[in-house]
């Protein structure tokens, strides 16, 4: 019986990866991987909805150019690197380039973005540490250059890539608003300015909330549709066990099952 089940799922997520594939433009196979891999979590209409804005904006998953991930109210997010926006940016007829350079605590520099002007000396000794860095971009036909900054301090996360190329990680950030704005992407979130926190996309600066967090927010949403006569006596455990500490996952697993609430 068992292996029935078993295969019985295994056929049903074969149909519905044939089923996205063909409404989205990708083969069941890559669909599959794909769902595996940068869009793990998705439900299959959030991940059509992924496939399809990865399609109409034509970058490749498979090489991270774009990939999503939920925020902590369980919204899909879709997420493009300064790669996949410069990939954008130059099949627009307008482009025209772009500049950018990361600005030390000695450096001479000066910003002036109403006129769209960056005057930038860099002092290759003794530059001191990097306090943020600028990307100046000028389609064709725009009167004026569009001129982006991002702060260290508000973007550098500390570790991974940020601690060893901090650099170029700024410079990214930079560049990625920059041609977001100069060229008109919408739709891309930059990864730039999240977070990525146990699978859950945060904005840089953010609030984590743990896993008991999320799913008290789950239930107190679901809660406000229930409409069985339970709906009170649930609700008053549920704020006895918060104050008491003791609502934990198992718990939280518990009131969504008499709600008909998956967690």
């Amino acid at each position: 019986m068992n292996e029935d089940l078993t295969r019985g799922k295994q056929v049903q997520t074969v149909n519905n990866d044939t089923k996205i594939g063909a409404a989205t433009g990708w083969k069941p196979e890559e669909v599959a991987i794909i769902k595996n891999t940068v869009a793990k979590g998705t439900t299959d209409l959030e991940l059509s909805f992924f496939l399809s804005v990865a399609k109409s904006v034509n970058l490749n998953p498979f090489t991270r150019e774009i990939w999503c991930y939920k925020d902590n109210k369980n919204n899909v997010l879709v997420f493009a690197g300064r790669d996949g926006f410069l990939k954008i940016a130059q099949r627009d007829t307008r482009w025209n380039g772009m500049t950018s350079f990361e600005v030390c605590e000695n450096d001479e520099f000066e910003m002036d973005v109403t006129a769209g002007k960056v005057t930038h000396k860099p002092k290759f000794k003794g530059r001191g540490p990097i306090i943020g860095a600028y990307a100046i971009l000028k389609p064709k036909g725009c009167e004026m250059p569009t001129v982006e900054w991002a702060d260290m301090a508000t973007y550098n996360k500390g570790w991974n890539a940020w601690k060893t190329n901090p650099a170029d990680m700024i410079k990214k950030t930079a560049e990625s608003h920059g041609l977001k704005k100069a060229h008109g992407i919408t739709g891309l979130n930059s990864e730039y300015d999240f977070e990525i926190r146990n699978e859950i996309a945060l904005p840089v600066g953010g609030e984590v909330k743990s896993d008991v967090d999320i799913a008290k927010d789950k239930i107190i949403e679901a809660l406000d549709a229930y409409q069985g006569e339970d709906r009170e006596t649930i609700q008053a455990m549920c704020s006895d066990k918060a104050k008491s500490g003791e609502f934990d996952l198992q718990f939280a697993k518990e009131i969504g099952k008499q709600i008909g609430l998956e967690l």
